[in-house]
């Protein structure tokens, strides 16, 4: 099945919806501490308003890997992968600290999630290269292992989920299954903190909430894709990779004038 047609929801609007979520997600769990309104809020709308950000995550994962199918260029499609990531581990390391400040360890041993997202297409290169099988399963466990011990945010299922959608790419009910499969026990198994105090269980209050926004953008990018690019221009281009800092930084700003 070519899933290349006008059908359904372009590449455009399902980035803003991962934007947009991922934005409003991480100013209400950011800001939790600092701003009273949030504070005073019921648990279930904080749940809704906190954990929204999960649905951002699968999307830009699927997306990566269509990434891979259609860039000209690997090495410049992973260097812009890789700035990005960089710059933002500097936003990280200040946001996700509690009272903002560096926070050094974290800055080199829990990464964002754009390390995930690379790792993925790092891995894509790899099963895509010439090498020997043995070689290939090689480094994709090395590059794995990165992710364990740095405690990526996603952790080892990120990159296994830009993986799935890759390879699952026209098998939309199992594509489902196997993302849902891999969301759950990235929160259920991993000792990643998604930048905040997360206990490692096989179920809590919040696992809920975070199933379901999770379950929803993969249904977007199962289901609801088709191959509709929607329009290109340069701004946008490079505003899906600008706009994670940027709200990270925005989101810094707002607590010091809070405070």
């Amino acid at each position: 099945m070519n899933l290349e047609n006008n059908r359904g929801i372009s590449r455009n609007v399902l980035k803003f919806v991962a934007i947009t979520t991922i934005v409003i997600g991480h100013f209400f769990l950011y800001t939790l501490t600092t701003l009273n309104f949030i504070q005073k809020l019921n648990v279930p709308w904080r749940g809704m308003l906190c954990y929204i950000c999960f649905m951002g995550p699968p999307i830009f994962m699927f997306f990566i890997s269509e990434g891979f199918r259609y860039t000209r260029s690997k090495v410049s499609y992973g260097k812009r992968l890789l700035i990005f990531a960089l710059i933002t581990q500097v936003a990280f390391a200040i946001t996700t600290q509690d009272g903002l400040g560096f926070d050094v360890k974290r800055f080199f041993f829990t990464w964002n999630v754009f390390f995930a997202l690379l790792i993925g297409f790092v891995d894509l290169c790899i099963l895509n290269s010439k090498q020997k099988t043995l070689w290939k399963v090689l480094e994709v466990l090395a590059t794995l292992a990165l992710s364990y011990f740095t405690k990526t945010e996603w952790w080892v299922f990120g990159p296994l989920m830009v993986i799935a959608f890759y390879y699952l790419r026209e098998q939309r009910v199992l594509k489902f299954v196997v993302a849902t499969i891999l969301t759950y026990l990235t929160f259920a198994l991993s000792d990643c903190d998604f930048g905040g105090a997360y206990q490692v269980t096989l179920w809590t209050k919040s696992m809920p909430y975070i199933m379901i926004y999770a379950m929803i953008g993969i249904a977007l990018v199962s289901f609801c894709y088709y191959g509709k690019n929607g329009k290109k221009n340069k701004f946008l281009q490079y505003f899906f990779y600008v706009f994670y800092p940027l709200h990270l930084i925005l989101i810094d700003i707002v607590i010091l004038l809070a405070k």
